[in-house]
């Protein structure tokens, strides 16, 4: 299609709104990349080091295999409070981020022993988001001119994942289900960067979506030791949104709808637990995340059919080890404590601002109590460190493409990224028999 050249140069910026507002998906809070692996208030106790645990209730959203090794009924809802600290200084002075208040992410897991052979189960929790946002000026200096910058960016994913598990005999349980991810909400945010103070119009862009991947589980139970192993497949859920830019700075001919596709990341939990004595369990997880997955974002007009951008993310898999121990203090109270070293998938080739990424360990404790007719209330409180990260690219050498619709990893980024992360979460269960 043939326009003019003021039309080309609009329908550039849409381009670069459309690339920076959704190449650079991070996360808010816990894990690599932008995903969210704390599905309750135990597992948030224990760092996530859940799989191979045939005695508590809760291992049933990390591994639906567990509910073999459970009779009768039982629910569980919990809710966690997340509080994100985020900060840059790229050498005029440090910045937070806007972002930085309190998000509350509830989790509900169910279950039913159908007969004893076969369970049915239900967990609904959010496993992947993000959401931060830049104060107008942050990275001004920094990006080139016609470039965009980004301000905010929001992520909701909410997944239901109904499952089957089967118990092979005594010992071991396989298990299978379908993971449905509601894209509740997308917004990314960025200003145009004319090179001119006043001058940089604010473009939105909003949208949602859905997809469907399957997860599979395994657990044996040979008394002191147990195993599991938990896999989720990795889900293509289509976008469909809109863009929003200043009078003028698209064709009049053209809407404002775009689509896209966000690639979900499968997911290889394996663990093994002892009771090492008879009030004391520990566990040793290795989570493997297939970040790769997530090479490349496309943006298309939707009136036209035509490619607006596609952007290079270009993550590299990676592992989180977890080790979570649990000590019966007394009958009906347990302690819990957890750490998990987290690497990133995000190196200085393609970084990015939107909540950079880094290495990070996590440091968690909690307590689980149980009370008469089948209660049981749990709390947890976990902190998570992000290594501190410095981006100190020579401008005369950009690593990503060199075209302003996308500045990962070039100077723009540079600078002293520093993030932490306070969970803290409380839970009840009810058991019937």
């Amino acid at each position: 299609m043939r326009m003019h050249f003021n039309k080309k140069l609009q329908l550039s910026r849409l381009a670069m709104a459309c690339g920076a507002a959704l190449l650079t998906l991070n996360q808010t809070a816990q894990a690599s990349g932008f995903a969210v692996p704390e599905l309750n208030i135990t597992g948030l106790a224990l760092s996530n080091a859940l799989v191979a645990n045939p005695d508590s209730l809760s291992a049933i959203a990390y591994n639906p295999a567990a509910m073999a090794f459970h009779q009768g009924k039982a629910i569980e809802l919990g809710l966690m409070l997340v509080e994100p600290d985020l900060s840059v200084n790229t050498g005029s002075g440090t910045v937070d981020s806007d972002a930085n208040d309190p998000v509350a992410i509830p989790a509900l897991t169910a279950f039913a022993q159908l007969n004893e052979t076969w369970s049915l189960g239900l967990s609904v929790n959010a496993p992947f988001g993000l959401e931060t946002e830049w104060p107008a000026g942050t990275f001004d200096a920094q990006y080139p001119p016609a470039s965009t910058i980004p301000t905010q960016s929001k992520l909701e994913i909410i997944a239901f994942s109904p499952s089957v598990a089967y118990k092979i005999n005594d010992k071991a349980s396989l298990s299978g289900g379908v993971d449905y991810y509601w894209m509740r909400e997308v917004i990314f945010n960025g200003d145009i960067n004319a090179g001119m103070p006043g001058s940089n119009p604010a473009a939105d862009l909003e949208g949602d979506g859905r997809g469907v991947g399957f997860n599979l589980g395994f657990m044996v139970d040979q008394g002191d030791w147990s195993f599991g192993a938990s896999y989720h497949s990795e889900a293509n859920i289509p976008i469909e949104g809109r863009v929003d830019l200043p009078a003028g700075a698209l064709p009049s001919f053209f809407s404002n709808r775009v689509n896209a596709e966000l690639t979900v990341p499968w997911r290889l939990q394996v663990g093994v637990r002892n009771q090492t004595t008879q009030k004391l369990a520990i566990e040793f997880d290795v989570t493997r995340t297939g970040w790769s997955s997530f090479d490349k974002l496309v943006v298309d007009h939707d009136q036209y059919d035509v490619n607006i951008v596609t952007s290079n993310n270009r993550w590299e898999d990676a592992n989180a080890y977890r080790i979570g121990i649990s000590y019966d203090f007394t009958q009906a109270t347990q302690l819990r404590i957890g750490y998990t070293f987290d690497e990133t998938p995000q190196d200085d080739k393609f970084y990015s601002p939107r909540i950079p990424d880094a290495d990070r360990q996590l440091f968690s404790l909690g307590v689980g109590h149980t009370l008469s007719n089948g209660w049981t209330i749990d709390a947890g409180y976990m902190y998570v460190k992000f290594d501190d990260r410095t981006l100190d690219i020579d401008p005369t050498f950009v690593h990503a493409a060199p075209d302003a619709a996308e500045t990962n990893g070039t100077s723009a980024v540079n600078g002293d990224y520093d993030s932490s992360v306070h969970l803290l979460g409380i839970g009840i269960k009810k058991s019937f028999m």
